[in-house]
């Protein structure tokens, strides 16, 4: 399956490179992905940073070469996704500090 990278560009021109990228089945499941963040944003994280709304990220395919470009303020909710499962919550340990206990002298 193809890889696709999706750097990200900020307002002022910085450009931070997908070092790892996604494998997509196409360049349309690619810009699908980036319409939901891929993997590294979320449509609510953006509504609560608006420094983000200037952000864009810039697909390339495997040979870097750019295809496109999305605005992060087109991004789209993740459950518009038909293979999006809803998250499992992680049920997380309690932990109390530890007691010294004492048995007897060393």
């Amino acid at each position: 399956m193809p890889r696709y990278f999706f750097d990200i560009r900020t307002p002022s021109g910085t450009l931070c490179s997908d070092t790892q990228g996604l494998e997509c089945s196409d360049a349309v499941a690619a810009l699908r992905e980036a319409q939901h963040g891929a993997q590294f944003v979320t449509l609510d994280e953006c509504a609560r940073n608006p420094m983000l709304s200037g952000y864009e990220f810039r697909v390339a395919d495997e040979a870097h070469q750019a295809l496109f470009t999305l605005p992060f303020s087109e991004l789209q909710p993740r459950e518009d996704l038909p293979s999006a499962k809803p998250a499992t919550p992680v049920k997380r340990r309690s932990h109390s500090p530890r007691q010294k206990t004492s048995s007897g002298p060393i």
